[in-house]
């Protein structure tokens, strides 16, 4: 402590009529600093110090004063103490967009013991006012949900919002409403935030972190926010220096419906078999064992049981033919070997299912429905996954058609002219999607235009984009849910859908969408090592339920 004053005494003397530059013009008015590499004496109180193993290697500093909102990192290993006023030489530089101090050549104390401010935020957040905060310790008063975990085990990261998150093109037109999609896509403002821990380590272990992993479900409740404000490239974050308090919200895990007949529309997360003797794995899709391909099946027979279907519709399946050793025919082997009160059926079709590496299928207990002969596939040049038909019967007089699709992804790769991104929120391969849904429209009205006909599917277009609404203004009617099927970087939508032509409407009970997957952390998914055998995250999008009758 002796020599510490000394210092202390020293760095009084020696700093005391140099000219200082201030954090404030530091970090400039604009995302990068007006003085990027260039050399500068600054001040300001030590308001975090992260150098242990694993942490960031420096500390936070920010200007001194009970309502500073200029803040900056500091990247050294040079020994200081909260609360320290110092005097620092070093460079400025840019790190993935962030203003930091480097290079550093001195560092005299001025004072010790100064208080810590922090700076109190409230949704909406302006991204200027992010900017300017870039480096400050901060807290949010607001109770927040949490709307995406993918990275928590990865990168420590979690986005919080005060409210739910819905994709743009979920509730706008893309042509109509273009500008309320567009201040969606580039905001000025924020209602979301990306928290993450003090260390910029990838694969963190889970026990280290500022909440329970078994808490980080979409939906949850928490508060407690502080820490600092950080910038990796385009992004803003909070660098939590408390733990989060969560709080648990009650979901709806009911799977009933109400109807004589129960559809479960299901994408199955690409089961693949390998060569269906044990073998063959990695395959090009899915399970990269065969214990994990084990496990999937474990977890989606768990919500298969769960949900009890007399119809199960299916994609992303192996495209791998019908015979003894393909996954449609097995998975329908080990659902029956898994629940003696069914009688599942393959619904066969001796057709071609397409060039990709997946595709849709059917099965069904026959001792509810019947097939009337076999299932097809409506081959077009515009599907790689052709959709596909199958007519039941229930009881003495009830008939209806069912279609399971598979429209194209969103994925931009490949994507030429039309098909790129043209930016209005609906990504790549819309207009592919718009095409496809033309033709199965032609072939409905074709083929089955005086049939009682269910149109289900995962078609990769929220309700708003062109290819769901076209097929609403051709005579079909969009059955409306309860929740969303589908979650992308935090924002919630439904890329899986359910129509029926009107005639057929009145025969429709009830539908729900059974939410056991989009709100649930990835890391519990067969592929991961923190996997659970649970029906929760047994694929990425959650299954339609449908009742009929």
């Amino acid at each position: 402590m002796m020599m510490r004053n000394i210092v202390l005494i020293l760095s009084v003397l020696l700093c005391s009529c140099g000219e200082y530059i201030t954090i404030s013009k530091v970090q400039g008015k604009g995302a990068v600093s007006p003085l990027k590499e260039q050399f500068v004496q600054a001040k300001g109180v030590v308001t975090g110090v992260y150098q242990a193993k694993g942490q960031l290697g420096g500390f936070f500093m920010q200007e001194r004063g009970v309502f500073s909102s200029k803040g900056i990192f500091v990247k050294t290993k040079r020994q200081v103490q909260i609360g320290d006023e110092i005097s620092i030489t070093a460079k400025v530089v840019e790190y993935k967009n962030e203003t930091r101090l480097d290079s550093v050549l001195s560092i005299s104390i001025l004072s010790e013991g100064n208080a810590i401010h922090k700076q109190c935020l409230t949704f909406p957040i302006s991204l200027k006012k992010m900017e300017q905060l870039e480096g400050c310790l901060i807290y949010i008063e607001d109770e927040v949900l949490i709307s995406n975990s993918y990275s928590f085990l990865k990168y420590g990261q979690i986005l919080l919002s005060p409210s739910e998150l819905i994709q743009a093109t979920e509730i706008y037109d893309a042509q109509y409403d273009s500008r309320r999609v567009q201040e969606q896509l580039n905001p000025k403002y924020i209602n979301s935030i990306l928290v993450d821990d003090l260390s910029n380590k990838r694969f963190v272990i889970k026990d280290s972190l500022y909440c329970n992993s078994e808490d980080v479900i979409l939906g949850n409740t928490c508060s407690g926010m502080v820490g600092f404000v950080s910038q990796f490239n385009k992004d803003y974050k909070i660098r939590l220096i408390e733990d989060l308090s969560i709080k648990s919200i009650n979901k709806d895990k009911s799977c009933d419906v109400l109807g004589a007949i129960k559809v479960m529309s299901f994408n199955l997360h690409n089961l693949f078999n390998g060569d269906g003797q044990g073998g063959g794995f990695p395959t090009p899709r899915g399970a990269k064992t065969y214990e994990l391909y084990q496990l999937q099946l474990v977890k989606l027979n768990a919500a298969i049981l769960a949900t009890n279907p007399d119809i199960l519709a299916m994609m992303e399946l192996e495209n791998d033919g019908e015979d003894s050793l393909s996954a449609i025919v097995q998975f329908c082997n080990y659902l029956n070997s898994n629940n003696s009160n069914r009688n599942y059926q393959v619904s066969f079709t001796g057709t071609s299912s397409g060039r990709d590496f997946i595709k849709t299928g059917i099965i069904y207990d026959s001792n509810k429905v019947t097939a009337v002969s076999s299932a097809k596939y409506h081959k077009n040049s515009v599907f790689s996954r052709p959709p596909l038909f199958q007519r039941f019967t229930y009881g003495d007089s009830a008939d209806f058609v069912l279609s399971v699709n598979h429209f194209k992804s969103k994925s931009p790769r490949g994507a030429e002219g039309l098909n790129e991104n043209q930016l209005d929120g609906q990504s790549a391969y819309n207009y592919k999607r718009l095409q496809q849904a033309e033709v199965l429209l032609s072939i409905i009205d074709s083929l089955y235009s005086k049939d009682d006909l269910l149109i289900i599917g995962d078609f990769n277009a929220y309700t708003m984009e062109d290819p769901i609404q076209l097929l609403e203004s051709n005579n079909l009617k969009r059955l409306e849910t309860n929740k969303y099927s589908y979650e992308y970087k935090g924002h919630k939508g439904n890329l899986d859908h359910a129509f029926v032509n009107l005639n057929f409407k009145s025969s429709v009970k009830e539908i729900k969408i059974w939410d056991i997957n989009a709100s649930y952390p990835n890391w519990i998914d067969y592929r991961h090592e923190f996997a659970d055998s649970s029906y929760f995250r047994s694929s990425d999008h959650n299954p339609i339920l449908i009742g009929l009758y």
